[in-house]
């Protein structure tokens, strides 16, 4: 029998589902460290990948009987997706099923950053707390103020529908303009970068990892900036410059940032920790049960799909 590699933990049974016609080597508990990826991988038929584990061209390279790559995630900058096509390797991931609750981690991160929800809370814990007063922790109303979306896909458009709940204002910017169907609907207003940059109140990221979006924020874009801006990054870590958020944030170039990713995972700068108007959560955007469980799903229904001469839902290139 063909060898499958799960190379972490998965949400439900979707797993078993693979026994018939697969040798399974699960990771059940924890996520595979890269080294132990690279010797588990060599003998593999078909793979399912987390997003921090890096499937290059050598990994490739010593995997001649991989037909198949299952990444649990939309992103998959993690793989070279256009190798593993010329050596006839499918790659898919799992979108759809994670855009609502990554839509509103993005909303969550937007309320308690702009509300000033972590800082208040430390001030608890800390016995900080004296008493109510007029000024305390004043924060940022969302009714009326202007969202940014920057990659205004399945999750930048979920994202839109609820800050219309709120009557934001809502500013797009794309690689290429929405259709005006959906801009209709979602009351979405496409603009160029520099449109973004200077008009939006919030910015929200969304965007894919390529080499245009690679450090897209940096100092000079954060200069660019309102100086009363909040940034939300749900998108990909590196797409955000840190050593020169950390510094926008030390000249007060915008008033605070939520980030769910970052540029080097797991590792956070000392001094961005220490910015009070900081809010870090390790990357839990899809993590609810249902998109989980979606997602597991999905990267076991395409081991399958592949394995019996099907083209999956969710090809990757």
């Amino acid at each position: 029998m063909d060898r499958v590699l799960v190379t972490g933990p998965l949400i439900g049974d979707s797993v078993s589902r693979l026994a018939n016609h697969f040798r399974v080597e699960y990771s059940k508990n924890e996520v595979m460290g890269q080294e132990a990826f690279s010797r588990a991988v060599t003998d593999a038929w078909g793979i399912v990948t987390m997003t921090s584990l890096r499937v290059d061209r050598n990994i490739i390279d010593s995997s001649p009987q991989l037909k198949a790559i299952a990444n649990l995630g939309v992103g998959c900058d993690n793989i070279d997706v256009s190798y593993a096509q010329t050596r006839g390797i499918t790659v898919t991931n799992t979108p759809d099923v994670l855009s609502e609750s990554t839509a509103e981690m993005g909303m969550g991160l937007l309320l308690a950053t702009s509300r000033r929800i972590v800082e208040g809370d430390r001030m608890v814990r800390a016995g900080e707390f004296s008493g109510w007063k007029v000024d305390l922790l004043l924060g940022s109303e969302l009714n009326g103020k202007t969202l940014g979306i920057l990659g205004c896909g399945r999750i930048g458009q979920a994202m839109a529908r609820m800050a219309g709940a709120f009557e934001m204002r809502v500013l797009y910017h794309n690689r290429g303009r929405l259709q005006a169907e959906v801009e209709s609907r979602l009351q979405l207003t496409g603009v160029d970068f520099d449109g973004l940059l200077e008009e939006s109140d919030f910015v929200v990221i969304t965007a894919p990892l390529n080499e245009e979006s690679h450090h897209l924020f940096d100092l000079a874009t954060f200069e660019r900036m309102k100086r009363s801006v909040i940034l939300i990054n749900i998108g990909r870590g590196p797409v955000i410059k840190e050593v020169d958020l950390i510094a926008a944030l030390e000249r007060n170039l915008i008033a605070g940032v939520a980030l769910d990713v970052l540029e080097s995972p797991p590792s956070v700068a000392d001094r961005l920790k220490e910015c009070p108007n900081v809010t870090l959560t390790p990357h839990l955007g899809s993590a609810t049960t249902e998109a989980r469980t979606a997602m597991s799903d999905l990267v076991i229904d395409a081991l399958l799909d592949v394995y019996h001469g099907r083209v999956p839902n969710h090809v990757v290139g």
